[in-house]
């Protein structure tokens, strides 16, 4: 936990090397388990957005930019300077906005299925628990130990709670400033996408291909969007990329 401008706020971490930052989706049900290899070459670091695990809503997060400041500030309190940055989903959202606003920081980026672009996403308000984390990933062993096996108060309520803060500052469907961001984007980047992804499709990626021509690419068949909790090989490729 770290106090940033007297908001706390939680944050994963580990290792030692070289600091990488990833930043997560609009669900943290998961975990960072998959990332724990990451630490065996980097300083890793995961934080929490506000309104997620037990980093404090109050005041609620106004915009994107001011998600942005955020994180950058909590990296400055815990001393990161410059980095590789990692986003995935929403946070492959809020990663490339972060690059666009602090292109000093970001050694390289890796953007993972990411939203932002205006293409057909899954309409995940209209499914009940059970189709959206199965809409999440083919692989039910992710969520093992992980999901209440019946009624469950305080589950609902730390949902809710993250459905709160992400009303704060999602533009909605896409964010229409996003292509103007990522043509401002020179650092060494990298998309990653599973081909099976029903929340964020894959027909999303020629949109952000178009709109990054010297990005490196790659697609994962019969991985969905929990990509590097279902691919093993998904978290090794950022490795690759970001220790270059």
């Amino acid at each position: 936990m770290v106090a940033v401008a007297g908001r706390q706020t939680a944050y994963f971490t580990g290792g030692d090397g070289e600091p990488l930052v990833f930043l997560h989706g609009g669900g943290i049900v998961e975990g960072v388990d998959c990332f724990s290899p990451l630490a065996e070459q980097f300083r890793f670091i995961a934080p929490q957005t506000p309104g997620f695990d037990r980093t404090e809503l109050r005041p609620p997060i106004g915009g994107i930019d001011e998600l942005v400041e955020h994180n950058a500030r909590l990296l400055d309190e815990i001393g990161v300077g410059s980095f590789a940055l990692v986003g995935h989903s929403l946070g492959g959202w809020v990663a490339a906005s972060f690059a666009a606003a602090h292109p000093e920081r970001v050694r390289s980026l890796v953007i993972a299925a990411p939203y932002g672009m205006d293409a057909p996403l899954a309409n995940t308000r209209a499914m009940s628990s059970e189709e959206l984390y199965g809409a999440l990933t083919s692989d039910p062993t992710i969520f093992e130990g992980r999901l209440p096996a019946g009624e469950d108060a305080e589950f609902d309520a730390a949902r809710a709670l993250e459905g709160a803060s992400m009303g704060g500052f999602v533009p909605g469907p896409f964010d229409p400033q996003l292509p103007a961001k990522l043509a401002s984007l020179a650092m060494p980047l990298l998309l990653q996408w599973g081909e099976d992804d029903r929340i964020v499709p894959v027909a999303h990626l020629p949109l952000w291909e178009a709109a990054l021509p010297a990005a490196e690419v790659v697609r994962y068949p019969g991985v969905g969007h929990l990509l590097f909790w279902e691919h093993r090989p998904a978290v090794d490729a950022l490795a690759e990329f970001a220790s270059r």
